[in-house]
């Protein structure tokens, strides 16, 4: 996302700006036209089967044991966008564990948080996406339940308490669902799909930075980039690229993260990569690390175009198994040196 989305004039009258189906009103995230919706029979048809899946908690775990792949095949399509906030909480399993501790939310509303978290919380909330509609208003309802949200996991997660990074996905989530669930929602993901990614140390970024580095290099030309991992990729996977990609493929990747945890973040940066760089002209022309990494904060709008990048991500793969082959090689590395 381009720097200037961070200091929005608040003279703007947002009532007489432009806003897409997604509640943006500008920055490098509205859009024109939305590539995440089908229209006609077939969307309707797809809602239909969603609305079905997760109709209650019992025929959805019906679903996931016995017909898995489907749920799967069905994700990577696209889950509509009137059902998607209810299908985030049955695929993270945020919706169960909110079930076994209610009431708990308010709790931790009611308890006293420290000064200095506070002050960091209110100071970024206007920032997580400050040209949409929810959130552009100073002290706005938005920001309001953004605060809550991020005040009750600085309470639940005392260890980590607040990182920068956590506004962008508790507004996401805010967008989709309501307060509490968000807040269930955000806690599954904190804890299970970015898990240490907010730790102080930001040492599971560093390791998720090396398998980045690793995997690039069997898909595209890493060593031609000049530029360490580390300088481009911590917003992009801290925020699950929320603040990084047009708004309709950002709920695309969030639909497959849910089934494929960090593995799409993976995916979708090397994509990114690969078609950033994708002749040598682009390469000659990032020779420094300067214009590599000016390019990287500018993605060309050419890779969005026709789901170009989401395609291209899919068609990446990435195991488990080579997952664990990465990590395991990093820990054998680093018990050598040590």
């Amino acid at each position: 996302m381009s720097d200037d989305d961070s200091d929005r004039d608040d003279s703007i009258d947002s009532e007489q700006m432009k806003t897409d189906r997604y509640g943006f009103q500008g920055g490098s995230q509205l859009e024109n036209c939305s590539d995440d919706t089908v229209v006609g029979r077939v969307g309707m048809r797809r809602e239909r089967k969603w609305v079905s899946m997760t109709n209650d908690l019992k025929s959805w775990k019906r679903w996931m044991r016995w017909r898995h792949k489907k749920v799967i095949e069905r994700c990577r399509k696209g889950i509509p966008s009137s059902v998607r906030g209810k299908a985030w909480q049955f695929l993270s399993g945020s919706y169960e564990i909110q079930k076994k501790h209610e009431g708990e939310f308010d709790k931790l509303l009611s308890q006293k948080v420290d000064e200095s978290v506070m002050r960091d919380i209110k100071k970024d909330i206007g920032r997580a996406f400050p040209y949409h509609e929810m959130f552009s208003k100073n002290g706005g309802p938005g920001q309001r339940e953004l605060l809550r949200i991020l005040q009750a996991y600085s309470v639940h997660n005392p260890s980590i308490g607040y990182c920068q990074a956590m506004a962008p996905i508790g507004a996401l989530l805010l967008m989709h669902m309501t307060t509490e669930d968000a807040f269930w929602c955000f806690v599954t993901v904190c804890e299970k799909y970015l898990s240490g990614f907010f730790s102080p140390g930001l040492e599971a970024i560093q390791l998720e930075g090396q398998v980045f580095y690793a995997l690039l290099q069997r898909h595209a030309p890493a060593d031609k980039l000049n530029i360490e991992p580390l300088m481009f990729m911590t917003e992009w996977y801290m925020c699950a690229f929320a603040r990084t990609l047009p708004w309709s493929l950002v709920l695309r990747v969030w639909d497959l993260l849910f089934i494929e945890n960090v593995k799409i973040i993976h995916k979708v940066a090397i994509a990114t990569i690969k078609l950033t760089f994708d002749s040598k002209e682009k390469l000659d022309s990032s020779s420094s690390m300067h214009d590599t990494l000016r390019r990287l904060k500018n993605l060309p709008a050419e890779i969005f175009v026709n789901n170009a990048l989401l395609r291209e991500a899919n068609d990446i793969s990435i195991t488990d198994k080579d997952l664990e082959r990465e990590y395991k090689a990093i820990q054998n590395s680093e018990t050598t040196i040590n």
